[in-house]
């Protein structure tokens, strides 16, 4: 049996002071202030699981009170995830690639500059299953 979690839309704005202000959009009298985002989520996971049986999920909408400012955060999160996703595809397409050079006698250091990695990374590539 599965048990479905139900999800509550948190909103986190960051006030003047520094702390973030957060509030559920369910439950208009559940809110807290804290300074670390993760910290006001676990506060606010703790006071909606008082009065919930059920999982929950918390989905968080950030806002530093600047739209401009979180289009450009919300940009850069973006791009983090895309050079993250490119970094596993190079690996990916690296792995057989290091397997074959240093198969054929290549040294690890050598496949490393023919792959443009280093050769530690060669060597976890080469011993990856």
């Amino acid at each position: 049996m599965t048990s479905t979690s139900r999800s509550y839309h948190v909103r986190a704005v960051l006030t003047t002071g520094g702390l973030w202000q957060g509030s559920v959009d369910e439950l208009p009298e559940v809110s807290t202030t804290h300074r670390s985002l993760s910290q006001l989520e676990t506060r606010l996971h703790r006071k909606i699981s008082e009065t919930c049986t059920e999982p929950i999920e918390l989905v968080v909408e950030i806002s530093t009170g600047d739209t401009e400012f979180d289009a450009q955060l919300a940009r850069a999160r973006n791009l983090r995830i895309q050079a993250d996703d490119l970094a596993r595809q190079a690996r990916e397409a690296a792995q057989p690639l290091a397997k074959r050079l240093t198969g054929l006698g290549v040294s690890q250091r050598d496949a490393g500059r023919l792959l443009a990695v280093s050769g530690s990374l060669v060597s976890a590539l080469i011993s990856d299953k």
